[in-house]
């Protein structure tokens, strides 16, 4: 499955997307997860597609100051709305739930090669 999401042509198809955006977080020189986003995905809301840090760096709330960071975008980009999906059986929502995400719906999506994602939506309004 990382093979089909990080491919070389799938890369160069977001990398030539205006807005589509991948930034790599580091502290003290060191690189620990990258963030990938997209404005206007859909009308008014802005998608985080990808949030990954390496284990050493989770707790440190690196987690927190990235999602601050992309809220912050979301607003300049004049989108009102910041969506994610996470899977049900992820902690991962209950960090985004503190942060201020709700889940809005549940799906489950095919993604090929016998893969589906089982997944809550969540989504985070931008106050104005």
């Amino acid at each position: 499955m990382l093979g089909l999401m990080y491919s070389e042509s799938t890369l160069k198809t977001h990398f030539k997307n205006p807005n589509y955006q991948y930034y790599l977080i580091q502290e003290d020189e060191v690189f620990l997860g990258f963030i990938g986003f997209e404005f206007h995905n859909e009308p008014e809301t802005t998608k985080l597609h990808r949030i990954y840090f390496l284990k050493e760096a989770q707790g440190k709330g690196l987690g927190k100051k990235a999602l601050e960071f992309v809220k912050t975008e979301t607003e300049k980009a004049g989108d009102k709305r910041l969506t994610l999906t996470v899977n049900k059986n992820n902690d991962a929502k209950k960090f985004y739930e503190s942060q201020g995400f709700k889940v809005y719906d549940v799906a489950i999506f095919d993604i090929g090669n016998s893969y589906v994602m089982d997944d809550y939506l969540m989504e985070f309004i931008i106050a104005k």
